[in-house]
């Protein structure tokens, strides 16, 4: 399991099973890999123009999981995924809007 920390409206985020984050109010949420991965925000995934999903979800491996995440500024995760992508930006009020 890794846990990052840093001083946002994130309290830590945790990579496990799933993607969990703490968020500072103490509401905690829990993410699944393949959900996260299939709704990718990235311009590979997402048509620029009209924001149609591109990505084919069966081309996605079952077990897909995160390697690793990292901040982007206070707004933002980038998620490193097992399938070697890693372009998405997932920002933290999708996140918690979702979670």
């Amino acid at each position: 399991m890794v846990q990052i920390k840093k001083k946002t409206r994130v309290e830590k985020i945790l990579l496990a099973d799933d993607l969990y984050i703490l968020w500072r109010d103490g509401h905690e949420s829990r993410y699944d890999f393949f959900a996260l991965r299939d709704t990718c925000p990235c311009a590979s995934c997402v048509d620029e123009i009209t924001g149609q999903k591109t990505l084919d979800s069966s081309s996605i491996a079952k077990d897909i999981h995160a390697q690793s995440c990292e901040y982007v500024g206070n707004y933002a995760i980038r998620i490193h995924w097992s399938d070697g992508h890693d372009t998405g930006l997932y920002n933290f009020k999708l996140l918690r809007e979702k979670g």
